[in-house]
Formats: structure tokens, C-alpha cells, sequence
């Protein structure tokens, strides 16, 4: 019994964890129906900053947020309005053709920074909290309190802003938002630097729990791409519920399976996504519809 609490506590740690870090990846493509498969390398960028900034100033991982947002919200802005707008409106092939090659030069150019050695980010937030038994990561819990923040700050701004509104408005029905007089293009300018900026935060959280590589964004991507399939796009209750399925299934697989290897969580996403795909294409929670025209 302990074995299966400790489990499921690990689970739901990591879990909560997935649910941030798939926030930005599900609405940008509930939203503006772009597929972004460099999202796993923005996380990456995100998780560089903050080993950057621990490294050189000395600041506390989960205080580089100050910074690690705002400047991947403005590496957003720009990408959108320069990049990502030109291929919007065309078929999902383009935009994925596009995000693909970002993704290889992102990946590429951190390698030739920063080269291929892994880097560690330290955080005073170490150690455990024992309970009976069963002891509680505490720079794991401090990444689940945080991922928890962030997606209840994101349900506040799309349901109680007038921005927010709009995003939900434009991804509903893009052509009606556009005749009641909302700007398409400033929204999503504004939605992909909030899902970049979202983005790089979980690369914030990701930096105290594992190492930091310059090609560890393929597999964050085909996580994302599994909990977007059970959460549905732009659905920030099920992004929380479907990274938790995730975190547990992997976590329980690791500890119930001996020998599972290193790929445990690839292999766990594949199988997610197949399974939800052929039985329940729509997601399990529903959420967003994405924004067809022009596909």
C-alpha cells in the first residue's frame, strides 16, 4: 500500500506538471489552428533561460519567471506577426512544414550556444516531506503549485478579460468575430505570445526536475500532442486531468514493470494517443473548436 500511494503522489506531482506544459500547444491550435511542433524547443528555450539566469546571477529557478516570460512573450509576438501569420490560413501541412523547420533551427542554434552537454539547475526547494510512509518531493510539489497558478490565472484571463473573450471568440467562429468588429490579427498576435510565453514557463518548471539538453523537445512534443488528444483543444480542466492520466500511467508503469527503460514515457504517449484517437477523436473534455477556414 505504501508502494501505491508513494505512486500515485509521484504521479499527480508530474502530472500537474504536464497540464502547464501543455496549456500553450492546445490553444494555439484550439485557437488559431496551427499545429506547433517546435513546442517542445520553446519549452527547451524557456528551461535554457533559467539555467542561465541561476547560473550567472544566482536567482531561485522559480523567480526566473519574472523574466522567462516576458521574454519569450515577445519572442512569440514577433514570431507570430513575421512567421506564424503567413501560414494560418493555409493548409495544416504548411504550418506543420513551418513549426518543423523552427523546430530544427531552435534545437540546432541552443546546440551550437550551448552545446550538447547537459545542464542541471539547482533550487532551494530540495528535499522531502516525509508522511507515514510516504515521502512528498518538495521541489516537485513546488512545480505543481506553480503549474496549478498558471493554468487558473489562464482560465481567469480568457473568461473574465475582454481579450480573453475575444480569443475564445475568434477560435468559436473566426469569421463572425471579424464581422462584430474584433481585430483577428492583434488576437492572435496577443494568443500565440501568451502560449509562447505559458511555453516557456514550463520550461522554467521543467529545469529543477531534469536535466537540460538541446534535443529533449521532440519527446515534450508528442506529450503534448497526447494529453491535447484526451484534454481537447484549448480545455484547461482537461489539460490538468489528462496530464495527470499521463503522470500516473507512466509513473505506475515505472514502478510496477521492472526493467521498463528509459522511453517509458514515449511509449506511454503513443499509446495514449492512438487509443484516444481511435475511440474518442474529439478529446475526453472536450474544449475548443479550432478555427478551419482556409483548411
Amino acid at each position: 500500500m505504501d508502494q501505491f500511494m508513494q505512486a500515485v503522489i509521484n504521479g499527480i506531482m508530474l502530472g500537474g506538471y504536464y497540464g502547464a506544459m501543455v496549456l500553450g500547444f492546445s490553444i494555439i491550435w484550439g485557437v488559431m489552428g496551427v499545429i506547433n511542433l517546435a513546442h517542445g524547443e520553446f519549452i527547451m528555450v524557456g528551461a535554457y533561460l533559467t539555467w542561465y539566469l541561476s547560473k550567472t546571477f544566482g536567482w531561485e529557478p522559480f523567480a526566473t519567471l519574472i523574466v522567462v516570460m516576458p521574454v519569450m512573450f515577445v519572442i512569440g509576438y514577433i514570431l507570430q506577426r513575421t512567421l506564424i501569420n503567413r501560414v494560418i490560413e493555409r493548409p495544416y501541412l504548411i504550418s506543420l512544414l513551418v513549426t518543423f523547420g523552427l523546430s530544427i533551427i531552435i534545437s540546432n542554434g541552443m546546440k551550437l550556444i550551448f552545446t550538447a552537454t547537459p545542464r542541471t539547475v539547482d533550487t532551494a526547494f530540495s528535499g522531502f516531506w516525509p508522511i507515514g510512509n510516504v515521502t512528498v518531493p518538495i521541489t516537485r510539489t513546488m512545480v505543481f503549485i506553480a503549474a496549478l497558478i498558471m493554468m487558473g490565472s489562464l482560465y481567469l484571463f480568457l473568461h473574465r478579460t475582454r481579450m480573453g473573450k475575444s480569443i475564445r471568440a475568434a477560435a468559436q467562429n473566426r469569421e463572425a468575430a471579424r464581422i462584430v468588429g474584433i481585430e483577428i490579427g492583434a488576437v492572435y498576435a496577443i494568443t500565440f505570445a501568451i502560449c509562447i510565453a505559458l511555453t516557456g514557463a514550463a520550461g522554467t518548471l521543467l529545469s529543477p526536475i531534469q536535466p537540460i539538453y538541446p534535443f529533449m523537445g521532440p519527446a515534450l512534443t508528442l506529450k503534448a500532442f497526447a494529453i491535447t488528444a484526451m484534454a481537447g483543444l484549448g480545455s484547461i480542466s482537461g489539460a490538468l486531468f489528462g496530464g495527470i492520466i499521463l503522470g500516473l500511467i507512466e509513473v505506475f508503469i515505472a514502478t510496477y514493470v521492472p526493467g521498463i527503460g528509459t522511453n517509458l514515457g514515449i511509449v506511454s504517449s503513443y499509446v495514449i494517443l492512438v487509443l484516444v484517437l481511435i475511440t474518442r477523436p474529439q478529446g475526453l473534455f472536450g474544449g475548443l473548436k479550432p478555427a478551419t477556414e482556409g483548411h
